[in-house]
């Protein structure tokens, strides 16, 4: 076991039906001992949402505390959802993006629009680590929209992809692999975040001198005051590197050869 498995991943999160929902279709799971923790968001305008994430999270889990890794227990829980629509002869269908720890370093997988962000809590930058699987993001890729209009295009949540349903293509899973270093922190979260918080807003949270709790607590409260249209969930998981890696001085030797130019 590497001394970073030893270091407890600190995380928080919430998930809230929003103002405007009778329902709260979105589901959060989190494990330090799985090193597992995922957000998954019900698709609008299909039957059962709620039934779809809550299959997706028992899927996933199950799969990866059986050795399973995060591509395959996605997939895996793709493939229940198929299931069980073809047997109830049903839509219901969900997004999900969730994180997968092992070692030093963890992976993210994703479908649809739910996102992964990194937070750089040294350098101050807020990055996003996923693509939307949707159709605005096709448009954006292709030339034919502007950054700018991405926001409020009257499309912008048709979503391209997602478990238990499956279009002219076959399922797409996004997938990254990362090293866990010192400061950084990854937000995992729903369209009903990100579409009420601007960028100015998720980064003012996340430098707030509060703990993982109290950061997310605060957007959502945010986004609830912002509109709350939808339901929201935020996932805050925080890399367990607990001191900066020292750089390696330089031999006298090697600094002679550095001006030199001798290899």
């Amino acid at each position: 076991m590497s001394q970073l498995e030893k270091n407890r991943i600190e995380s928080a999160m919430v998930s809230h039906k929003g103002v405007s929902r009778e329902n709260n279709d979105d589901k959060v799971y989190g494990s330090s001992e799985l090193g597992l923790w995922l957000l998954s968001d019900g698709v609008g305008g299909l039957k059962q949402g709620e039934q779809a994430s809550l299959y997706t999270v028992k899927e996933i889990r199950k799969s990866i505390a059986n050795g399973a890794n995060l591509f395959n227990a996605v997939h895996s829980a793709h493939s229940v959802i198929k299931a069980y629509n073809k047997h109830e002869e049903e839509d219901r269908g969900a997004t999900v993006v969730a994180l997968h720890s092992k070692e030093d370093s963890y992976d993210i997988a994703w479908v649809g629009d739910s996102r992964a962000y990194l937070w750089n809590e040294v350098t101050g930058e807020l990055s996003q680590l996923t693509e939307d699987h949707t159709l605005v993001q096709k448009l954006l890729n292709a030339g034919l929209i502007e950054n700018s209009q991405v926001k409020h295009h009257p499309k912008r949540h048709v979503i391209t992809q997602c478990l238990g349903i499956e279009n002219d293509n076959q399922l797409h899973i996004g997938l990254i692999n990362r090293e866990w270093d010192y400061g950084e922190h990854v937000l995992l979260a729903s369209d009903g975040l990100y579409d009420e918080l601007s960028r100015t807003e998720l980064i003012g949270a996340l430098r707030m001198p509060r703990d993982n709790q109290a950061k997310i607590e605060y957007m959502v409260s945010l986004a609830c005051k912002n509109g709350g249209s939808d339901n929201v969930s935020v996932i805050l998981i925080s890399s367990p590197v607990k001191a900066q890696k020292k750089r390696k001085k330089k031999s006298f030797i090697d600094q002679i050869k550095k001006l030199l130019k001798i290899n």
